[in-house]
């Protein structure tokens, strides 16, 4: 393990070597940019001295964000994390100050202090030289700093140690593994995460936090070592900043790296109280963020939340897979809260619908942890998961089947089979690349959803328009018999394909991904074969329950099936329109805008925001504008 954690080490004291050679002019480099900085900040006393204060705001802000973040990084290395956020610090300071229109001369001293520093950082930075990544934490020999924490500490740098070397070998699934390990056995379970929110402050707590999940984003992305490399020592030196004099709160718990190492992390073993509190942590810091006057900051605190703890925890993919109407309710609570915050609700419905988060994410323990995964209980959520996801494209894909064979088209099924078959392996490819390359996939599979289910609304408003279009032929059987083999055209096939893979496609993903939670719970190949006969009976239940339809249906008269079918295709329209536009808002394509009065009707695709209604009432428009056209076309034929 020593020799890993030296590895570490040099691999990233060669990294920053590289960071600091590969500018050909690194020296120049940043002697411009301090001289630069200078120039901007006499610039700004010019601009104050003249009465012009929001040039001269405008002109210290963009010093820190077009220049001074070309420094940040370096100082972090050469010096510390305190050294650089004291530097930007200090840019916010003269900017506040020059709002207040505080005298001139305390405005030039505060700048001529940060000129100072610059100057003085500048010729460490310049040789490349003093930086921490030197083989050897202090914290191992620091007095001020209690065993446990050290103990603690070595755990958190020999995983990432692993992380990084798996990482190396393209073990991308190994290296997030190990990076959450880190955080879950080092940080959070020893308690050091709790001794600094308590000792320190719960945002210095929370941003290691989020310098862990930035490092498990990195993790499963190819072509990151340098970034990983950095990052990983940046939040090394950053606890360990925090450590000296900091009370332990276990006097006799000790954590050693050789345990971590014999206990690989698995999901189904994570503390999800953890989990719940670091959720419920991050929900009142946006509150407070809301109540600061910072709504947009407060928003992207909350949808961060939902990405970063619940979504990149396993939480959310094992509770789907348990029960996916929960999962739905969990995601409302984080739609609504964004919700609330934009239309600048009163503190009171924010904070109630905290409460309302942090009750059901108790119940989300209490079911993730006194569920003991054995076999029969992999065998009914693998049944569930398969029978639920699968019977909604089923009943679609039925009916297109149905509508071809009573109409003898059974030439035609091929298309329609090719359709599914490719469904089903796009969808295990896209749930491959989400689970194994994404940083965001729960962003990203949200938006897929939500475009492909966009996409199916139209498709399947057609279908049902000319579905329903028949209904009103005048000599109807006649009519089908005499045009039927014009109607099915390509254009015709083009869309039953479509509407068909849509169908598929669209639970697809999402039901490999859940079988991916589901998998990760199994410890032996027993369960794994109760796993697999669940998803079987799911499977031939479901082709019992696609025979039915298929020879009940088709025993049907041709104008109700037609209504029937048509009607049906509609309200899956409708239905999809309200989902997809939820998928999107929660993909942060952007945020909700909250009706009060409107009831949440999730079976039906009908949600209290705006943006969720809105393509609903255009589809009922277009619904009533398709009805008055048919009555119309077939009053013109008579």
């Amino acid at each position: 393990m020593v020799l890993l954690r030296f590895f570490r080490n040099f691999l990233c004291l060669f990294i920053f070597f590289s960071f600091f050679s590969i500018n050909a002019n690194a020296t120049d480099d940043y002697a411009q940019w301090v001289k630069e900085i200078e120039s901007r900040l006499d610039k700004t006393v010019a601009l104050y001295q003249q009465n012009q204060i929001d040039d001269a705001r405008t002109e210290v802000q963009m010093a820190y964000f077009e220049i001074f973040e070309n420094l940040e990084g370096p100082i972090r290395i050469n010096f510390s994390a305190q050294k650089s956020y004291q530097m930007e610090a200090t840019f916010g300071e003269i900017r506040k100050m020059i709002g207040e229109n505080q005298p001139l001369s305390e405005i030039q001293t505060k700048i001529n202090g940060l000129k100072a520093e610059m100057q003085e950082v500048l010729p460490a930075l310049s040789a490349g030289h003093q930086l921490n990544a030197d083989g050897q934490h202090e914290v191992y020999n620091h007095d001020e700093i209690a065993l446990h924490w050290q103990q603690s500490f070595k755990t958190i740098d020999d995983l990432l140690a692993q992380a990084i070397s798996a990482y190396e070998k393209k073990d991308f699934i190994t290296a997030k593994k190990l990076a959450q390990q880190a955080q879950y056995d080092g940080y959070k379970n020893s308690e050091m995460e709790m001794s600094i929110r308590t000792n320190r402050s719960a945002a210095i707590s929370s941003a290691i936090n989020q310098q862990f999940y930035n490092l498990i984003k990195l993790s499963e992305q190819p072509n990151k070592m340098n970034e990983l490399g950095y990052q990983t020592t940046v939040l090394l030196q950053d606890i360990e900043e925090q450590l000296p004099n900091l009370p332990t709160t276990r006097k006799t718990q000790a954590i050693t790296a050789q345990s971590a190492v014999e206990n690989p992390i698995n999901e189904s073993q994570q503390d999800w109280k953890e989990v719940s509190a670091e959720i419920n942590q991050r929900i009142q810091q946006a509150i407070t963020l809301f109540e600061k006057g910072e709504n947009k900051k407060a928003m992207l605190s909350v949808q961060d939340t939902y990405f970063d703890v619940f979504e990149n925890s396993g939480m959310e993919n094992k509770i789907g897979a348990r029960d996916s109407n929960f999962k739905a309710e969990l995601e409302s609570y984080f739609t609504k809260l964004v919700g609330l915050i934009k239309a600048n609700s009163n503190k009171e419905k924010i904070q109630e619908q905290a409460n309302l988060l942090n009750q059901a994410l108790t119940k989300a323990v209490d079911m993730l942890q006194t569920d003991n995964t054995g076999g029969w209980i992999l065998f009914i959520a693998s049944f569930t998961i398969i029978l639920r996801e699968g019977l909604e494209a089923l009943l679609i894909v039925a009916a297109i089947v149905t509508y071809l064979v009573k109409n003898n088209h059974q030439n035609k099924l091929p298309v329609i089979k090719q359709s599914v078959y490719v469904a089903l392996l796009a969808s295990l490819i896209t749930a491959v690349i989400f689970k194994l390359v994404f940083a965001n996939s729960g962003a990203s599979r949200e938006l897929l959803e939500g475009f492909t289910m966009l996409i199916a609304v139209v498709m399947l408003f057609m279908m049902s328009y000319w579905l329903l279009s028949k209904v009103e032929a005048k000599n109807w059987k006649r009519y089908l018999e005499s045009k039927l083999s014009t109607v099915l055209t390509t254009g015709s096939l083009v869309g039953l394909w479509l509407t068909s893979f849509l169908a598929v496609y669209r639970e697809g993903a999402e039901t490999v991904l859940f079988y991916f939670a589901l998998a990760s719970d199994a410890t032996n190949m027993l369960d794994y074969l109760y796993l697999l006969g669940g998803f079987i009976l799911g499977t031939v239940i479901l082709i019992v329950c696609y025979f039915i339809m298929r020879y009940t249906v088709v025993r049907l008269p041709l104008k109700p099936f037609f209504m029937f079918t048509g009607c049906f295709m509609y309200l899956m329209a409708f239905i999809f329109a309200g989902k997809a536009i939820l998928e999107l808002v929660e993909g942060k394509l952007f945020e909700p805008t909250l009706l009060s009065n409107v009831p949440e009707i999730s079976w039906l695709g009908i949600y209290p925001y705006v943006e969720t209604i809105i393509p609903q009432i255009f589809l009922i428009i277009a619904a009533i504008f398709a009805w008055w056209y048919m009555k119309y076309e077939s009053k013109k034929s008579v």
